[in-house]
């Protein structure tokens, strides 16, 4: 029998819905969420606050830990560009010298900051001078001065008129100690030079480069 003209061939409907995917299918999306949440505004307010809040924190912290990461090597750079070397400056100043220029053996955080001969005018002398820092934190101010041209008014100015407290003996040798505020000096007379050290900072390297001192310059 053959069909009447008046049945009408099936047909597929093609705007129906695709099948939605397992929330457990690896390829799923948001498509395939039962319902689509929807945040009200004063929700989604919140919700960008609190990103805008989440990237500043991230902000300040990396801002936080930039510096403390970089710290060190910027010390040790600036540290090498402050620092002098000691014996070469004193190998230049030596033929101007009726003396040795003293320079210590330096240790591990210890570096001489300036070194010079130098000439007052006001005084009429020449003497020797550098200065030393310890572990970024204490300095010590050395100066070394010929016997011949040593004298009691250039000690007064040198020293801005310190009181003489106590003589001390440091490694065998005597030295003046003189204090004024928080600086104090030590003074000893050697065989061809006078040396005054200073310190505001740490009387123990003060005492500590005296005994160095004693040992060395003779």
């Amino acid at each position: 029998m053959q069909p009447s003209n008046d049945q009408q061939p099936e047909t597929t409907p093609t705007d129906a819905p695709a099948a939605r995917r397992d929330l457990n299918d690896p390829e799923a999306t948001f498509e395939d969420l039962p319902y689509k949440p929807q945040l009200t505004q004063s929700q989604a307010k919140r919700a960008n606050q609190t990103f805008k809040g989440m990237v500043l924190s991230l902000l300040f912290t990396v801002a936080a830990v930039i510096p403390i990461l970089l710290l060190n090597p910027l010390q040790k750079a600036d540290e090498a560009d402050r620092a002098v070397n000691l014996q070469q400056v004193a190998e230049q100043a030596a033929p101007e010298a009726s003396f040795e220029p003293w320079t210590p053996q330096l240790g591990e955080g210890e570096y001489a900051n300036f070194a010079r001969w130098k000439t007052s005018q006001v005084q009429e002398v020449s003497y020797w001078e550098f200065g030393l820092v310890m572990q970024e934190k204490d300095f010590v101010w050395v100066r070394q001065i010929s016997n011949e041209q040593f004298n009691a008014s250039w000690l007064a100015t040198i020293t801005d008129n310190a009181t003489p407290t106590d003589k001390l003996n440091i490694g065998g040798a005597e030295w003046e100690q003189r204090t004024k505020d928080d600086q104090s000096y030590l003074i000893s007379q050697r065989s061809d030079s006078t040396l005054i050290l200073s310190s505001d900072t740490s009387p123990q390297q003060l005492f500590n480069l005296a005994q160095v001192a004693t040992q060395q310059v003779k």
